[in-house]
């Protein structure tokens, strides 16, 4: 008969059932595997965040063209060309910008115009939010246009007047292109043929006549020109030999402008004597028409007292005549070129003229 266990032999069993990984979690150390498990989640978020932030690029294409070489790759200095980001699918949030690797400003837009300045391989750049595309563009000089040479008419012309007059000289010429022989000929009877570029033809008699030309001996090319000349013009002459004499000319002497009346030139008269003179005006000694030579009968002459009161000169006689207490300590004559007394400074004593200015 088997021997029977315990309850707690029991309990042992029941629980080493319900943990199966106990034997190999008994052998790690716990903060070994919970720092497993931390990486392992933080791999896990990190994978997810990129998974919903990644940017498919292949569903952008760049398409460059022009009016002048349409869909290409390869244009001229100054060529304006279209860029264009083609998007299959939704745009990206940030939009689109252009670099064209020539030192010019970077553009926005889905769709933008530049134009190379100077020759040579640029790298053109979109970029849209994560991605970004390249593309070659070749830029090359514009072949110059070459001007053709005007072909030649097809017939020639011959340069000249269509009238003239009898007796008098008429050119005719041509300047055809690559023309190298030229055949001048008068349309008539035993005419001469003169072979340079241009001749002068004088004719003999009024009417009509034709000329013709013939250029590097192609007769199935030769032209005409119909000149109509004219009788010569009646030279009209003075046959009246009396020519009446020109009438005399009589000379004409010019008018001699009468001489300006000399101005009167006043008498010599210094500073002091003037004012002896006024001294002597204040004693009743003169009178004010002895001094109407030195003023040049300008008896109205300007006359400052002590640099500031003005008179005339009659007032100021008038003031001081007969006033015997005036003294005249200084007197200042201001003359013109004709010495003609124009203007009188006196100073006085200023207690002799109480009461009088």
């Amino acid at each position: 008969m088997a021997p029977q266990r315990s309850h707690n032999d029991r309990n042992e069993r029941k629980v080493n059932s319900v943990r199966p990984f106990s034997s190999i979690t008994s052998h790690i150390d716990p903060m070994v595997l919970y720092t497993f498990l931390a990486l392992l989640t933080i791999s896990v978020v990190i994978l997810a965040f990129k998974a919903g932030n990644r940017q498919d690029c292949s569903m952008v294409s760049m398409a460059f063209s022009s009016r002048q070489h349409g869909v290409n790759t390869s244009f001229t200095v100054g060529e304006v060309i279209t860029f264009k980001a083609n998007n299959t699918g939704s745009a990206p949030a940030g939009g689109y910008t252009w670099h064209f690797s020539d030192s010019s400003v970077q553009q926005q837009g889905q769709q933008v115009y530049h134009a190379f300045n100077k020759a040579g391989s640029f790298i053109v750049t979109l970029q849209a939010g994560k991605c970004s595309w390249n593309r070659e563009v070749q830029v090359i000089n514009p072949i110059p246009l070459t001007t053709s040479t005007p072909a030649a008419d097809v017939f020639p012309v011959i340069d000249g007047p269509t009238e003239a007059f009898v007796g008098r000289p008429v050119t005719f010429s041509n300047s055809t292109p690559g023309a190298k022989s030229w055949e001048w000929r008068l349309q008539q009877p035993n005419a001469e043929t003169h072979n340079e570029r241009s001749h002068t033809y004088i004719f003999s008699s009024p009417g009509d006549r034709i000329v013709t030309l013939v250029v590097n001996g192609d007769a199935s090319r030769m032209v005409k020109k119909r000149v109509n000349v004219f009788p010569a013009p009646a030279e009209h002459r003075n046959v009246d030999p009396f020519v009446p004499p020109p009438f005399p000319v009589q000379e004409t002497k010019p008018e001699v402008a009468p001489a300006a009346p000399e101005k009167p030139k006043a008498p010599a008269v210094s500073d002091e004597e003037f004012r002896s003179m006024l001294t002597q005006l204040s004693n009743k000694q003169k009178g004010i028409q002895d001094f109407a030579p030195y003023l040049c009968n300008n008896l109205n002459a300007r006359v400052l007292l002590n640099d500031k009161d003005v008179k005339t000169f009659s007032q100021f006689c008038d003031a001081i005549r007969g006033k015997k207490r005036i003294k005249i300590e200084m007197v200042n004559l201001i003359k013109d070129p004709d010495g003609c007394v124009k203007e009188i400074r006196v100073r006085y004593d200023k207690k002799g003229f109480l009461g009088i200015f």
